[in-house]
């Protein structure tokens, strides 16, 4: 049986009940004034949840891809088993819980403790990461987890220094390095650094992000879902938008099963506090994927997160960058625009059924749209120039910014 903790006391349990995961609420949580459910999906009740979306919430907590088939083969883990999973690597999860072994939970999350990520280890783990072991797999005896495909790995980050949780301590931010191999994907590093500086210049709201050059290139990306406060580091409660769509993390993208713009804006205007500041955040969020020709912006990339209203409001934009820059990647769009996926091929009939799909007016996209291409061609080179971008990439990403502008304003409703 494992525990599923949160700050305030033990939530539930999961198990393994045949070929199926069941989770059950803590008596004494339903019992709380303020209990809340795992997700809008999850509602309170006393009965256990037995069916897939148990598996939705939970398998969204769990690294996937190449970084997943690498722990798997490290830890000699059964492929496709997320309680084992979570057993292995659910201590430091993304959002406000903690899964543990039942015998592990005590009456709750406890502060645990940080041990120094000196430069020495570090620079050992990013030469293993070349050899195919990620920086979880270097620090299994931690059991971290982050969801997502690329490597990373969580640290608290205080007075200059790293720091590696350890007993269920909480980290403050994630730790990116440069993706590999480095030839295939040059400037990695500098590539979502910029792109995720450029959405903060824009007015989207962005986690703050650092390049750190020692021993070579890293991002360091300060966590949404982390607070801190006097000392003390609080998880914050948040959801990927395949949790709540109900979609497994093979399903993240939309030619998968997995969500596209219409069940977007459909959560976002069921779910969101304030829905009509959240539908032009993910105006936004769309608009600029397809200016940085980010091709990869699938449901995984949007979560929303709970406020201390208990009430959810999209979280900060993550995970961008122009992956045009690597010719190898294929340019087709996570997400249809009014059914084309091809960028190339967008045209004013297909920004108009977007609309259409998703309740906007054509006239007020466009003007928001040649407004946030004005402001993007504007800043691009004092941000690069800030970060110093290589010359290969900053030409890339003004070419890019260039066309994406070009694309929009010749045919997004021009007659609109």
């Amino acid at each position: 049986m494992l525990a599923v903790l949160h700050a305030d006391g033990i939530v539930g349990s999961l198990r393994q009940a045949g070929a199926t995961l069941e989770f059950t609420y803590a008596a004494h949580w339903l019992a709380r004034q303020n209990a809340f459910p795992l997700s809008p999906r999850l509602p309170l009740r006393e009965a256990p949840w037995q069916d897939d979306e148990v598996l939705f919430f939970f398998s969204n907590l769990l690294p996937e891809g190449t970084v997943l088939e690498s722990l798997l083969r490290l830890q000699r883990l059964p492929r496709g088993n997320v309680y084992r999973l979570l057993e292995a690597f659910g201590r430091e999860c993304a959002g406000a819980f903690a899964v543990v072994p039942e015998a592990e939970a005590g009456d709750g999350l406890r502060e645990g403790s940080y041990r120094e990520y000196t430069r020495q280890q570090l620079v050992e783990d990013l030469e293993r990461l070349r050899g195919d072991i990620p920086l979880l797999g270097s620090h299994a005896g931690l059991r971290l987890s982050l969801a997502g495909a690329q490597n990373k790995i969580p640290v608290r980050y205080a007075k200059g220094k790293l720091w590696l949780p350890e007993r269920g301590a909480a980290s403050t931010h994630i730790l990116k390095p440069a993706l590999q191999p480095a030839r295939m994907y040059p400037h990695s590093v500098e590539n979502e650094a910029f792109c995720l500086q450029l959405a903060g210049a824009l007015g989207l709201p962005v986690p703050q992000v650092t390049v750190l050059a020692d021993p070579e290139p890293l991002l360091l990306i300060e966590r949404y879902d982390r607070s801190v406060k006097g000392g003390r580091i609080e998880r914050l409660h948040q959801l990927d938008l395949c949790q709540l769509t109900g979609a497994l993390p093979s399903q993240k993208y939309e030619s998968d099963g997995g969500p596209g713009f219409k069940a977007c804006f459909a959560v976002v205007d069921a779910w969101s506090a304030m829905p009509a500041v959240d539908r032009l955040r993910l105006v936004d969020w769309m608009l600029l994927n397809y200016l940085l020709g980010n091709a990869d912006a699938h449901g995984k990339n949007l979560s929303m997160l709970y406020g201390s209203d208990g009430r959810l409001r999209l979280a900060p934009v993550y995970d961008l960058l122009a992956i045009g820059y690597w010719e190898r990647l294929s340019t087709k769009m996570a997400m249809k625009i009014g059914g084309e996926r091809r960028p190339d091929f967008v045209q004013a009939r297909h920004w108009q059924r977007f609309c259409e799909e998703i309740g906007l007016n054509a006239a007020q996209l466009r003007r928001r749209a040649l407004e946030l291409c004005a402001h993007a061609l504007a800043r691009k080179d004092d941000i690069m120039a800030a970060l110093g971008v290589p010359a290969p990439l900053a030409g890339h990403l003004a070419r890019t910014l260039q066309k994406g502008s070009e694309r929009i304003e010749t045919r997004l409703g021009v007659n609109g």
